[in-house]
């Protein structure tokens, strides 16, 4: 009953979808005022897509195994968030999550903007319904989340192991809050073309509608950086895999957009370059959603195997590519502004060379993602673009980037400010060095691309620094705190990666009972193990003394072996030391008496990388909440 209740409404709500595009299309082929419904109608469909989306979590939390997305992710031995979260833990269920999003936005949309123009108020309303109807009817006939199973088994086959941790409760929904968000976005930039209405007020409106998907975006790959940390078992924070490239690209992409509508909200420039960057922000998105559903990619955090869905998801990409780059054709020859004419040292010029780094960074991480799967499919040989391709070739371009995020916020609009503010860089530049040798000297390392990583950083930082004592008789209400905590979260981000890089330490080895192992400054003994049984698995847990410099840290990482489906999972220990972690994973032994492989890391200011993505975060949800140009 729950499922075909579910479906009704789905397919009610495509229904409504169609109709609400004939209803646009009637009113412009043949004029005369729009259907007085025209918006209810759109609020209709979101509820309707809503109350399936409900259904659905019932159907996973109950055990209804009638439901094929059920029986193929849940188990009644799962404990409850786990059965919850099961819900996008599989390709149907989080196309669904996917399209509720898309329909989510168009509704805030509706509510928050009652007083703007109507006609593009009600064309970006038709784009957004748009794409809700392709990819319903895509979910309604190829990817059914409520497809019934006869006969009814008696008990599903459970959730990959991998997945069932509680961040993955929030990590998948926020992911999509945010690359899904920007439809709106995407929908936005077609009303305004289509309308006329592309201009300085769209730059103005268009702010906050980028800022709340980057703000969800960042906290989402944050999660699940840090989720891939403790979980994998691989003892970092970034692996470059495909699938979080997949997130990455379109947050490179929507942090040039941020700061392109800047420009254009400010001096009525980069009007085709924004527009531009918005288009590419929403398709890298739905290229994202490609990787995941394709089966081309073999990733734990693929959703999919199957290759003819991931042609559908492809085509619809191109096909919505294709029909905005129309568009824009068509329409953004009317669009006034001028394209060039930056002056040297200005803010908007800062701003344009960090958007061509962004896009260079953009591009490298693309083609690491892509050309890897390329060659799969066309010669099937198999390579790997690991992070010494992305480190090599993105460091010395992100130091750059790291200098112009310090300098740009003290120039000026259209006007040449470096001959006011050629003191204060200096004192920047000058304490950013002294620190910088200070830290040199303690840590001993004097590594030039260290020094480069740690002074380009603190540079940044202390530009972040000095603005907040400088401005601290201002009103706060003229003080851009939603800047300032992004800068410097990325400041701190870029510090500690470089820490991390040249401080942490790893260790592999096999270990006996009884038996110490040592290595650098740290030994490591295996001095026990016991089993445990959980809810719906076996574990094994080894107990490891790790003494560093006469201090001792007891760890005890484990291997737990599922039965639905049946599973090994390694279960890592970590321990923290101010800003740094000493971590340990155990490989699997079906004799622990005979000797454990371990793999043991001493990550060192691990956690200022978790502490850059929540000030990061925070910038992002104040320029939400502010709503209010950079000053």
């Amino acid at each position: 009953m729950t499922s075909n209740i579910g479906l009704i409404s789905l397919i009610i709500s495509s229904i409504l979808s169609l109709f609400i595009l004939i209803l646009f299309f009637k009113h412009v082929l043949f004029g005369g005022p729009l259907h007085s419904k025209f918006f209810a109608l759109y609020n209709a469909s979101f509820f309707l897509i809503a109350v399936s989306f409900v259904l659905l979590v019932i159907s996973f939390v109950v055990s209804d195994f009638s439901i094929v997305a059920v029986y193929e992710n849940s188990h009644t031995d799962k404990p409850f968030f786990y059965k919850f979260a099961g819900t996008w833990g599989n390709h149907e269920g989080s196309m669904l999550l996917f399209i509720l999003i898309i329909s989510l936005y168009g509704y805030l949309f509706l509510i928050f903007t009652k007083q703007l123009n109507f006609s593009l108020r009600f064309t970006t309303i038709f784009f957004q319904t748009s794409l809700q109807f392709v990819f319903l009817l895509f979910l309604i006939l190829t990817s059914n989340p409520f497809e019934k199973i006869f006969p009814i088994p008696n008990q599903g086959l459970g959730l990959n192991p991998i997945l069932q941790d509680p961040l993955l409760v929030l990590h998948p929904p926020f992911l999509y809050l945010g690359y899904v968000g920007f439809s709106l976005v995407f929908s936005l930039l077609l009303g305004g073309l289509v309308t006329n209405q592309y201009n300085q007020n769209w730059a103005g409106l268009a702010k906050r509608w980028i800022f709340l998907p980057w703000t969800f975006l960042t906290f989402g790959i944050g999660l699940g950086s840090f989720w891939a940390y403790y979980e994998l078992g691989w003892g970092g924070y970034w692996f470059w895999d495909p699938v979080e490239n997949a997130s990455l690209m379109p947050w490179i992409a929507s942090t040039a957009l941020i700061h392109s509508v800047l420009v254009m909200d400010k001096t009525k420039k980069l009007f085709n370059w924004t527009a531009i960057l918005t288009i590419l922000t929403f398709v890298l998105s739905l290229f994202g959603t490609f990787l995941v559903r394709s089966g081309i990619l073999n990733s734990v955090h693929a959703f999919a195997n199957d290759p003819e869905r991931g042609l559908y998801i492809l085509f619809i990409i191109s096909l919505i590519t294709l029909s905005a780059l129309v568009i824009y054709i068509l329409k953004s020859a009317k669009q006034t502004g001028d394209e060039n004419g930056f002056i040297l040292f200005s803010r908007e010029f800062s701003i344009v060379v960090n958007n061509y780094l962004l896009i260079f960074a953009l591009t490298v991480v693309t083609i690491g993602t892509t050309y890897p799967i390329l060659l799969s499919v066309f010669t099937e040989e198999s390579i790997s673009v690991g992070p010494q391709y992305y480190n090599t070739i993105l460091a010395p371009f992100v130091f750059i980037f790291l200098i112009l995020m310090g300098i740009g916020p003290y120039m000026k609009w259209n006007k040449n400010s470096f001959a006011i503010n050629r003191n204060k860089l200096t004192s920047f530049v000058l304490s950013s060095l002294i620190v910088t040798a200070l830290v040199s000297l303690i840590l001993k390392n004097q590594n030039f691309i260290f020094i480069l990583g740690v002074a380009c950083s603190l540079f940044l930082i202390i530009s972040v620094v000095y603005e907040f004592a400088y401005f601290k008789h201002i009103k706060l209400k003229q003080f851009n705190f939603a800047r300032l905590f992004s800068h410097a979260g990325f400041g701190f981000l870029i510090l500690a990666i470089t820490l991390h890089y040249f401080f942490s330490k790893e260790f592999t080895t096999k270990i006996q009972l009884g038996e110490t192992s040592s290595y650098q400054e740290f030994a490591i003994k295996f001095s026990n193990y016991f089993s445990k049984q959980g809810k719906n698995y076996q574990e094994l847990i080894g107990e490891y003394e790790i003494q560093k410099n006469g201090e001792k840290v007891i760890l005890k990482p484990s291997i737990r072996k599922y039965s639905h489906p049946q599973q090994f999972t390694s279960e890592t220990s970590i321990r923290g030391e101010w800003l740094s972690d000493m971590y340990i994973a155990m490989d699997y032994t079906s004799d622990a008496s005979s000797g454990i492989g371990i793999r043991f890391y001493y990550n060192y200011s691990i956690r200022l990388i978790w502490l850059s993505y929540i000030l990061i975060t925070i910038g992002g949800l104040l320029s939400f909440v502010q709503r209010k140009n950079e000053k």
